[in-house]
C-alpha cells in the first residue's frame, strides 16, 4: 500500500517515527505532518493567511524502508488537517493514496476527545478528501508505541475495509505492555468527561488543567468503558453525522420564515 502519515504531535514526535519505520518495511511510506505539536486542533483548516513547507533534510531524519529508500519527511507549517490536505492535493497531487493514517498519538482520544483531537481531525481530513483514514492513538507513558504500531501492521488489511467512504476509524491502544492487554473491541464512541479547572498563571493568562473520569463500571460498552478495562478500541466514525433518527421528527416542529 501506499501510506500516507501524519499526526498532531509534529513530525519529529517518536510516535510517528515508530510507525513510519513499522509500515515501510512492507509499504510505500509518505510522512507529511505540522512543524511543531498541535493538539487539540481538532480539524481546523488554515484560511485567510499563508503558511510554510519544508521538506526534511536528509541528514536530520535518515529513516529508510526495508528497500534502502529514505522516507520522505515533509514539515507543514500548520494544522494537522492542513498537513493532509497539502500533501495530498499539492505535495502528492498526481499519486494516488490507499490509506491515510494520523498517530501514534503519546495520549488516547477516547469518545467526545475526538471533537478536539488534532490526531482525529487529520485522519478524517483524509476521509473528507476520498481517501480510507485512520487515526491511532495510545497510552505511550506504559510502554512505548512498538505494541500499537505492531497492531497496526498486523491488522492493516482490516483497518483499510473498515475505512469505508466518509468514515475514520479510531483505534486506541491502553497500553504498550502486551500483558495487559485483554482484546480488541469494536464498539461506539462514549462521552469522555474530565475533571477540568484553569489556573492562573500570574500575568493575567489562565491555562487549562484536567483528568478524565474511569469509566470502567459504565453499564454503555462503549469505547471509554472497553479502553479503561484495557482494551484495544476500534470505532469506525462517520464524517457526515447527521442525526438520520431526528430528521423527520424535527421536520414536523412547524417552521415559520
Amino acid at each position: 500500500m501506499k501510506i500516507l502519515l501524519s499526526n498532531d504531535d509534529g513530525y519529529f514526535a517518536e510516535g510517528i517515527v515508530t510507525l513510519a519505520l513499522a509500515l515501510a518495511e512492507e509499504h510505500d511510506v509518505r510522512v507529511s505532518a505540522p512543524a511543531a505539536e498541535r493538539s487539540g486542533a481538532g480539524h481546523a483548516l488554515t484560511f485567510n493567511r499563508t503558511f510554510k513547507w519544508t521538506e526534511i533534510a536528509p541528514d536530520e531524519m535518515l529513516l529508510t524502508g526495508a528497500d534502502g529508500k529514505r522516507i520522505p519527511f515533509h514539515a507543514v507549517h500548520g494544522s494537522p488537517a492542513d498537513a493532509v490536505k497539502f500533501a495530498l492535493e499539492y505535495i502528492y497531487r498526481d499519486e494516488k493514496f490507499d490509506l491515510v493514517i494520523s498517530g501514534i498519538n503519546s495520549v488516547p482520544n477516547i469518545g467526545s476527545d475526538i471533537i478536539y483531537s488534532g490526531t482525529f481531525g487529520a485522519a478524517e481530513e483524509g476521509s473528507v478528501l476520498g481517501v480510507p483514514s485512520v487515526a491511532v492513538s495510545a497510552a505511550a507513558y506504559d510502554g512505548g508505541y512498538a505494541l500499537a504500531a505492531e497492531f497496526v501492521k498486523n491488522n492493516l488489511s482490516a483497518l483499510h475495509a473498515a475505512a469505508s467512504p466518509y468514515v475514520t476509524v479510531n483505534v486506541n491502544v491502553p497500553s504498550g505492555d502486551r500483558g495487559k492487554i485483554k482484546g480488541v473491541a469494536v464498539v461506539p464512541l462514549g462521552i469522555r468527561r474530565y475533571n477540568d479547572w484553569y489556573e492562573h498563571d500570574g500575568s493575567g493568562g489562565y491555562e487549562l488543567f484536567g483528568s478524565p473520569g474511569n469509566y470502567a463500571a459504565d453499564k454503555e460498552e462503549t469505547d471509554c468503558k472497553m479502553f479503561d478495562l484495557g482494551y484495544i478500541t476500534v470505532t469506525p466514525v462517520r464524517v457526515l453525522c447527521t442525526d438520520e433518527g431526528s430528521v423527520a421528527r424535527v421536520r414536523e416542529n412547524g417552521w415559520k420564515i
